[in-house]
């Protein structure tokens, strides 16, 4: 015989108190007492016994009948009576039992799209409501947590709380972040607050919107990732509800990219500001204004028609009057979903970049250095009165490089320089960490074994290449290797491309008599942006820390190349001395969510700082030494818009950055049952729509399956018949 704790696995029921299912027995009691209540008689005939007789057979079946028909009603009474106390529930339902304590752990989904507006409420502002009712109608004794789902999530309550009055207080006081979800986080803090919960009977309910974009597993863990961490939540047996807040088809647009065309900007230097627009609805939408605003003062703006789910970019010219960091918004007229409809950018704008020129073989007279090509190519009007210059360059012989102080500058060019030290390897590496760029050209001083012992050192140095033998021999120009552009496809390269004849001419008629082969390693993340006709690598790019790298195979001279003398030489070099130092730019505008770091100089070590978040907030920060830098880590950034940091002495300077939503998050589609099933197989969830009839009465979640109540109207059901079968058959007729 089974134990009676396991009935349930045959009938399909569960018992919130099982054991008492032995009280069943007690409907065996009326048959006790029926039997010990029959009248037990000697015989004794008489004369008119016969006819007592007579009529007793004649009415002995019918009244045999009669009484055991109401013995059957007075068992089911007492059965249905210890059915009730028993408290049954059917499985397929779940485990939540009525009686029992239960552990709800709500998770509110409080990404970027749970801000969509319907009737002047958002559907973060709805999953508040439902939430704040289920812990109102929760039962005496039942315990709640409440997980954010974001990216990151946040666990909010994790030790389930039985103080519901505070519970509540919790969810009013929740904001809705602007950031996408990490579903398997989500997962796995869901699973962590369960782990600890010592209440046997757990529940959890998602109030989401079902967005597609949300509730997808990262694409670096996958679907296996996640099946693993939902199979650990399933063996905890939670009872999981799904409450869809969401609804297909809703209108949005967004502004989903803002970038400035330029890697540096200097004052008075027009540059593009480029904003692209997207139509997520299913209708087209016409006469959308785009605007402009710098600093907080609106500027231009443009109309622009807006095609279902198509990118829309619109440009604007720009120019900035004075260095800082100055705030870029594009906006256009808000929709249901406001948060997308601005995005800010941060443009640093500096007063000029300045280059410092390690010559390697200097030479006093004109052009016969190392340098002097290059400086005048970045530099042209330099020393002109009058004569605006966004570079200003600095030439310095190689003894010298161990001697200065690479924080004034933003890009170091090492030409022909033929060896390094330790020491001046490491003030590279300190510079590259801080977002400065730098620039190795070859040459006849150069020793590759140095170089490959220090600059690459097995490729975990600054050097993407290994600088291997000199290919070529400059005094036999006859011999000579041309440029292989490369489908003109690195930014370096990318104003030649669809040019005239004449004006490729200047990069493809280059020659060059000799040069470093250079070798990358396998699986290199190094862009080459020009190779020679045979294949080398003429030129390559490679990020390094916070700053770039990039590696040129020949010399910034006239000595093994013709390029310097060419028409394609100045803007190459111009653009790769900006592309290198950009580094400091890049770290000002990051995403909603992701930390923000920035390296100053290893002085500033221990420096406070306060933040002024989009929200208003002014939240402590400190600069902390890292690796030859002081850095500032910074990790509330789940608001989008512009922070400002006010950094202390010793550096006692101001700077901005921006965070922006992930544009992904502003397409609106949504998830269906079936498909959210497919997406996470595995996970067992009831999934219900009707949020506003949960909302009346959040308890009936609860209830789901419980049978204890209508076996309780079943017995006073019963014990009405029991009362009028009584009562009829106790006044019939014998005569009848």
């Amino acid at each position: 015989m089974l134990p009676l704790y396991r009935l349930h696995l045959v009938w399909g029921l569960g018992f919130a108190n099982a054991p008492l299912l032995y009280g069943l027995a007690a409907a065996s009691v009326p048959i006790l007492i029926h039997l010990l209540n029959r009248r037990k008689h000697r015989e004794q005939r008489w004369a008119a016994m016969r006819f007592l007789i007579a009529a007793i057979r004649k009415n002995q079946r019918r009244i045999r009948i009669e009484q055991w028909l109401l013995l059957a009603i007075r068992c089911l009474l007492v059965l249905l009576v210890v059915s009730a106390m028993a408290k049954p529930f059917l499985e397929s339902f779940g485990s939540v039992i009525s009686g029992r304590r239960t552990h709800r752990v709500l998770v509110l989904d409080s990404s970027l799209s749970m801000g969509y507006t319907a009737s002047g409420s958002s559907r973060f502002d709805q999953a508040k409501t439902v939430a704040s009712q289920l812990v109102k109608d929760s039962r005496r004794g039942d315990a709640v947590s409440v997980v954010l789902m974001g990216d990151p999530p946040r666990v909010v309550i994790g030790d389930p709380s039985p103080n519901l009055a505070e519970v509540q207080k919790e969810i009013q006081e929740l904001v809705l972040g602007h950031a996408g979800t990490d579903l398997d986080a989500t997962f796995e803090a869901v699973d962590r607050v369960l782990d600890v919960s010592t209440i046997p009977q757990k529940e959890v309910v998602f109030l989401t919107d079902l967005q597609s974009t949300s509730w997808r597993p990262r694409p670096s863990d996958g679907k296996e990732g996640l099946a693993r961490i939902i199979a650990k939540l399933e063996a905890r047996r939670p009872r999981s509800v799904v409450i869809d807040l969401g609804r297909a088809g809703s209108e949005n647009r967004a502004i989903v990219d803002l970038q400035v065309q330029s890697p540096v900007v200097t004052p008075a230097t027009t540059v593009l500001v480029r904003a692209v627009v997207h139509n997520f609805g299913p209708s087209k939408a016409d006469g959308v204004r785009v605007r402009l605003t710098v600093d907080g003062r609106v500027g231009p703006e443009q109309l622009v028609d807006l095609p279902v789910g198509e990118d829309v970019p619109v440009v604007f010219n720009q120019q900035f009057s004075s260095p800082g960091d100055h705030v870029v918004e594009a906006s256009i007229d808000e929709d249901a979903l406001p948060l997308d409809d601005h995005r800010r950018l941060v443009v640093p704008v500096r007063e000029s970049v300045n280059v410092l020129l390690v010559d390697g073989d200097f030479k006093s007279e004109p052009f016969q250095a190392e340098t002097d090509y290059l400086a005048q190519a970045l530099a042209p009007t330099e020393g002109s009165p009058g004569e605006p210059n966004m570079m200003r360059v600095e030439v310095v012989s190689e003894s010298q490089l161990a001697r200065r102080d690479l924080k004034a500058f933003d890009v170091v060019g090492l030409c022909n320089v033929a060896q390094f030290s330790q020491t001046e390897v490491d003030a590279l590496e300190d510079f590259l960490k801080q977002g400065g760029g730098v620039i190795v050209f070859s040459g006849d001083q150069v020793m590759p074994d140095n170089y490959n012992r220090l600059l690459y050192a097995d490729g975990k140095g600054l050097l993407p290449a290994a600088v291997g033998a000199p290919v070529g021999d400059a005094a036999k120009k006859e011999s000579a290797f041309g440029f292989n552009p490369l489908g003109y496809r690195h930014p370096l390269l990318a104003e030649f491309r669809n040019q005239a004849d004449p004006v490729v001419a200047g990069l493809t008629r280059t020659l060059t008599w000799r040069y470093h082969k250079l070798t990358l390693p396998k699986d290199s993340t190094a862009q080459v942006a020009l190779a020679f006709e045979n294949g080398d690598p003429a030129l390559i790019e490679a990020p390094r820390h916070r700053g770039k790298v990039f590696q040129a195979a020949t010399s910034a001279d006239a000595g093994w190349t013709n390029w310097p003398v060419h028409h394609s030489y100045p803007p190459i070099m111009q653009r790769m001395i900006l592309e290198a130092a950009a580094g400091r730019s890049a770290e000002r505008n990051i995403r909603v969510g992701q930390p923000y770091d920035q390296s100053f100089y290893p002085s500033a070590a221990g420096a406070s700082a306060t933040v002024l978040t989009p929200r208003g907030q002014s939240l402590p920060a400190k600069l902390k030494a890292a690796g030859g830098v002081s850095q500032l880590h910074f990790e509330e950034t789940d608001a989008s818009g512009a922070y400002e940091v006010k950094i202390g002495p010793p550096l006692a300077t101001e700077v901005a950055f921006a965070a922006n939503p992930d544009p992904a998050e502003s397409d609106l589609a949504k998830l269906e049952r079936a498909s959210l099933a497919e997406r996470l197989p595995g996970w067992n969830f009831i999934h219900l729509t009707n949020w506003r009839e949960l909302a009346q009465n959040a308890a009936s979640v609860g209830r789901r399956g419980e049978l204890h109540r209508p076996l309780l109207y079943g017995v006073l059901l019963l014990l009405l018949v029991e009362s009028i079968t009584a009562w009829k058959l106790g006044h019939n007729d014998p005569s009848s």
